[in-house]
């Protein structure tokens, strides 16, 4: 009888042994986690918005039209850009409104021989071409005016976030004295994207 009640106690004991001690508690911990997503922006007006600048001119045949890449009346276009991108950012340019589709040259409404991009604004043949200003530009759009690309092509860019950088933009238009009259439209479009490259 008396190993009866000795196991019976023992088995008791590790009944008690097994049961959590009074006034432990489990923890919670809630972990809040946000994305922010990448994001770059580009404007085109003294308001940092817009997403055209126009320029046009009534010119001779044999003389030119600089829209120059500088502030002031009369002068090129501004890029305002932004991107939170640490890793940097850049700004691509290519002829044409964006459709997909390159133009390089200036079309002429209703058809006919158009003005072809290029450097030399003088002699026989007509020509237009760009150049930039500002903080971040490539030196090969900055130094003189260049043919228009014909594929997306690196034209400014820099390290880290920035805000509202400013880019100008400037044109140069040359007529040949053999250039037929009417009216004559060229497009580049500007695209900014996360990134140095």
């Amino acid at each position: 009888m008396k190993k009866i009640l000795i196991a019976g106690a023992g088995i008791a004991a590790l009944g008690l042994a097994i049961l959590p001690t009074a006034g432990t508690f489990a923890d919670v911990t809630d972990t809040i986690t946000v994305t922010i997503s990448g994001s770059c922006s580009v404007g085109s007006t003294d308001s940092k918005t817009g997403s055209s600048n126009a320029f046009s001119a009534t010119i001779a045949n044999g003389a030119s039209k600089e829209w120059a890449p500088t502030s002031g009346e009369g002068n090129g276009g501004k890029l305002y850009v932004s991107c939170n991108d640490n890793s940097g950012w850049h700004v691509n340019a290519i002829g044409g409104d964006g459709t997909g589709t390159a133009v390089t040259d200036m079309v002429k409404t209703g058809g006919g021989t158009g003005i072809s991009t290029g450097t030399t604004f003088s002699g026989n043949d007509s020509a237009w071409g760009m150049k930039l200003a500002g903080s971040g530009v490539e030196s090969g759009y900055s130094s003189n005016y260049v043919a228009i690309p014909a594929t997306s092509t690196k034209v400014a860019g820099g390290n880290g976030a920035v805000s509202e950088n400013l880019i100008y933009t400037g044109y140069k238009v040359y007529v040949s004295s053999t250039q037929a009259s009417g009216t004559y439209t060229g497009k580049v479009t500007y695209t900014v994207a996360e990134g140095v490259n």
